[in-house]
């Protein structure tokens, strides 16, 4: 097997050494001005073939005006040279086996003159340009296959990466946002934009630090930034339609099925979509899925994380994050429209049912002081999820002065969930304490209404502004659970049964509001005030019955395990800050008063009585934030701020929860409200020029009252759960993330990324306190390499190393390595064949015994362009060839450790059709496009032939 992939990636990487040698071509020369003779850095170099003007290279000269292109084969080819204001050169070259080295020398660029009869705009990009809080790519300076989508287009730019999930990382943060023209496409999940619109309409790429709503209105930083890309459409392409559609079927009987339909006018987008699969191909995000409170656990129960534990360190160890088989099928429809200069509309719905199939081992250590409780269990579960999902943002613009935003949000959610589960529990001699089996079977749905309101006043008065948030979100859940459980312990010698039904509704409500006003006190400062309250309400019931066997049904109500809870909450926040604005940097201070005051009211079904706790609490949460720019390509940003967060109604409410009837979960209507202080500090460096980048990041946060969980453990395996609140913990984390170019064509880069994360948690054991210090460490590295039209490889690999140490037990302490290596490439052949494979190989080291495995995926395909204009494509495809996929993960948290190995799709082979279509508007020729994008006759999409990568 080690073999079969030794030659595998040898073969993958052979191919560049064997190109290298034969592409041994060179030219280069100096840019000047021709009148002041000066250097002319920064213009965009084009070489294009002769015969037919696609793109074989580009670059951008040097501070100095100097370019060189290299690795050239023999042929013809025309120089282009552009800079804006200047006429363009446009000088034939050839590289013969005689004359390999071309030296140009200096090469001098004349003015235009302007005609007023007829004036010339040249729209000439670089392909990369940096502005402040934006990194700009230039779509069209990095080729892609033909056909492609907006994912394959992210993989090429510098410091951004896509993982097999299709999660998108930018300058190592996740990217949690994809924008059309500056607007939602399909609410917040980038993955229906990625994975839909085609690459070919691309204009420009964004990656933006975005500001929330409110700090760009005022212009004052509230430290509120979220990674997000924006992608622009080429102005050819904002009328037309396009679109794809596909089906698939295959060996065991899987299939697949999507299709894609886009409507572009000036003012308008209108998107749908939809598809179905039982192949794992998600194409969206899971969002508002039920989760039933009985449907998991078994013998090693669902841990510290049940009730608000300590933070638990999960770790996906084998060849991606598809467990089980999932089955999914899915609609929506997008929908953005500008009325005028002053209404904008934008609005998505979506539909998903997803049901996934899961089998698991499970393998956990729980620890007890200095004694060890080795838990083992089988499962097997079934969970059934539809959600719709409907999102609206109107932006109206009353007049220069005045703005409204209102964004209404809704979600329906309807859940089925089955597990059977059997288990056995040994002490630290191997000696069984317990064994049994459960079955949990759940359903039940799920629905929240929310929105909100944002009003924005600008005074005459240069930075004076008002503005007041109104929001309100309702959340209604009702589940049924059945609960069926039997246990045998030994030593001495019982058994315990029980067969119940819980029915489980809460309704939760909270509303707010949060007013702003800014106003300018010297001619770089300003002065913010704000104030705001949010009112919470939550209503919950449980009700469980047991199953009287006389009258076969659950009508006998179990009083200690009912309840009625209510609890009510009011935060107000207030606080007053100042920010200074200079040429080269920004700066501001403040402090926030959080006042918190929650009545919990408890009726218990069993006394009959009824309980009511009061808490009053006051936070001051200081902020500051610095930025310096050194230049337009290199800057620091630095931020500190505090944060309250209030305990969830599972945690306070006091009724136990026995769906595990090995892990007894209670609430804690005695919780305070968390309190956490957070530093950010972040350096951004990147040159347009050579391509090359550096993002950095520091994270730090703690606090007080952290809510987790206390657990006790009795001498038949049995634990009972609490959260309580916790003082002592921390968490830093360091990111260095490099993008290094391979050669002057803009999408062949080396990116390697650098993380170390170090902390301290806390957890109680038996009364007793734990200190939980863990270390992770992470190097990764990729590589991205395109030759011409017919070559696209990349080759990638990491390691991790997890480390955590524990003050009560040594026992607890743990080690352990996974290492991980893919690679994949494409290749366009003759007559409108491709074919495709990809292999991804993880190694994991220092699990539990029978966990240390190798997981292998190898899948390939091949596929043929139909049709006179490449409008069909026909796949056949094949996934896991091997036979050697799996997927394990480890848990770390409070006091266990947990080995998982679950069921994943087997080996399936699947034949498929395609049919794309692309109309767009316009009577321009594609020699006069070239020229008004700033490019020659025949540069298109990257130079791409049809056909062409």
């Amino acid at each position: 097997m080690n073999k079969i992939i030794q030659l595998l990636l040898v073969l993958s990487l052979g191919i560049l050494p064997a190109q290298a040698q034969s592409q041994q071509g060179k030219i280069k020369g100096q840019l000047t001005d021709q009148t002041t003779k000066e250097a002319m850095p920064a213009a965009t170099i084009v070489l294009l073939h002769a015969k037919d003007s696609t793109v074989a290279i580009t670059a951008v000269t040097d501070n100095k005006g100097n370019f060189e292109i290299t690795s050239l084969a023999d042929g013809p080819y025309r120089l282009y040279i552009s800079f804006l204001g200047y006429k363009p050169i446009n000088k034939p070259v050839q590289i013969t086996p005689d004359n390999k080295q071309i030296a140009l020398g200096n090469i001098t660029m004349e003015h235009k003159g302007v005609n007023l009869n007829t004036v010339e705009i040249l729209d000439e990009k670089p392909p990369i340009v940096v502005k402040k809080d934006t990194l700009e790519f230039n779509a069209d300076a990095f080729k892609t296959r033909e056909n492609a989508v907006v994912e394959d287009l992210l993989k090429k730019l510098p410091g951004v990466t896509v993982d097999k999930d299709g999660a998108v990382t930018a300058q190592g943060e996740t990217v949690t946002k994809i924008l059309v023209d500056g607007k939602p496409f399909f609410g917040n999940d980038p993955k229906l934009a990625t994975k839909n619109l085609p690459a070919a309409i691309i204009d420009k790429v964004q990656v933006i630090d975005k500001k929330s709503d409110q700090a760009q209105f005022t212009q004052i930083d509230d430290g509120q930034t979220e990674k997000t890309i924006n992608i622009t459409i080429k102005k050819d392409k904002k009328k037309g339609m396009f679109g794809r559609a596909t089906a698939g079927y295959g060996t065991d009987d899987r299939f697949g099925g999507s299709f894609s339909l886009n409507r572009m006018r000036e003012n308008q987008q209108l998107s749908l979509l939809g598809g179905g699969n039982n192949v794992n191909d998600m194409g969206y995000t899971l969002q508002d899925q039920m989760s039933f409170s009985s449907a998991g656990g078994g013998g090693s129960g669902k841990g510290g994380g049940g009730r608000g534990g300590a933070m638990a360190m999960q770790q996906n160890l084998g060849g991606g994050n598809n467990t089980g088989i999932t089955r999914n099928w899915n609609a929506g429809l997008s929908f953005n429209q500008d009325y005028g200069k002053k209404l904008i509309v934008n609005g998505s719905y979506f539909f998903n049912d997803t049901k996934t199939d899961v089998i698991q081992k499970k393998a956990r250590q729980t620890f007890q002081g200095d004694s060890t409780i080795y838990n083992n269990n089988n499962s097997l579960s079934q969970t059934d999820n539809s959600n719709n999902r409907f999102n609206v943002r109107i932006e109206y613009q009353i007049d220069s002065l005045h703005s409204l935003i209102f964004s209404p949000t809704y979600s329906l959610t309807n859940g089925n969930s089955f597990s059977i589960t059997d288990y056995q529990s040994l002490n630290s001699r191997k000696d069984t304490m317990n064994k049994g089996i459960t079955y949990n079977d759940g359903q039940g749905n799920n629905q929240n209404v929310g929105g909100s309101l944002l009003f924005r006043k600008r005074f005459k008065k240069p930075g004076r502004t008002l503005s007041a948030n109104f929001s309100y979100n309702n959340v209604n859940n009702q589940q049924q659970n059945y609960n069926k459980s039997s246990v045998v312990y030994f030593n001495p010698d019982s058994m315990v049964t029980f067969n119940q039904r819980n029915q489980i509704n809460t309704d939760s409500r909270n509303a707010g509001a949060n007013i702003t006003y800014t106003e300018p006190v010297a001619k770089d400062r300003y002065l913010e005030a704000n104030y705001g309250f949010t009112k919470y309400n939550s209503n919950s019931t449980k009700y469980t019955y047991d199953y009287d066997n006389s009258k076969g049904g659950y009508n006998v109500m179990n009083d200690s395990l009912s309840n009625a809870f209510t609890n009510n909450t009011l935060n107000q926040q207030t606080g007053i800050s100042l920010r200074t604005n200079k040429l080269k940097y920004d700066y501001s201070f403040g402090i926030n008063v959080l006042f918190n005051d929650l009545d919990n009211l408890t009726h218990s079904f069993l006394t009959g009585k009824d309980s009511l706790i009061h808490q009053s609490t006051v936070n001051f949460a200081p902020s500051a934030s610095f930025n310096y720019t050194f230049s337009k390509n290199k800057r620091l940003r630095i931020y500190y701020n505090g944060s309250t967060q209030q305990p969830t109604v599972q945690q306070l409410q006091p009724v136990p929860d026995n769906s595990n009837p090995l892990y007894i979960q209670l609430g804690n209507p005695d919780l305070k409200p968390s309190f956490n202080n957070t530093l950010r500090v972040n350096f951004n460096q990147f040159n347009n020029i050579t391509f090359r980048g550096m993002f950095a990041s520091f994270t730090g946060s703690f606090g007080t009252n952290k809510i987790v969980n206390s657990t006790t453990l009795d001498d038949k395996g049995k634990q009972t759960s609490k959260p309580v609140n916790v003082n002592g913990y921390f968490n830093l984390r360091g990111m260095l993330h490099n993008s290094i170019p391979l050669s002057k064509t803009p999408g062949q880069n080396l990116n390697t990324g650098t993380t170390i994360i170090y902390g301290r948690d806390v957890n109680v054991v038996d009364g007793k306190t734990n200190y939980s210090k863990s270390l992770q460490l992470s190097q990764s590295a990729s590589v991205n390499y395109m030759y011409k039209e017919w070559l696209d490889v990349s080759l990638g690999g990491g390691v991790n190393y997890n480390a955590t140490d524990n003050t009560l037990s040594k026992t607890q302490n743990t080690h352990y390595l996974n290492y991980n290596i893919n690679t994949n490439f494409n290749i366009n052949l003759p007559y409108g064949f491709m074919i495709g494979s990809d292999v991804t190989c993880t190694m994991n080291r220092g699990l539990a015994a029978g966990y240390n495995l190798t997981s292998t995926m190898w899948n390939a395909n091949i596929a043929k362009y139909v049709f006179p204009k490449k409008q069909g494509m026909i796949k056949i495809q094949g996934f896991d060839l091997l036979k050697q996929y799996i997927n394990i993960s480890r848990t770390v948290s409070d006091n266990y450790i947990e080995d998982v190995q679950s069921n994943v799709l087997q080996q399936y082979f699947m034949v498929s059709f395609t049919y794309f279509l692309n109309k767009f508007g316009g009577n321009m020729n594609k020699g006069e496009k070239g020229y008004r994008m700033g490019f020659p006759p025949g540069g298109g999409r990257g130079g791409f032939r049809p056909g062409g990568f």
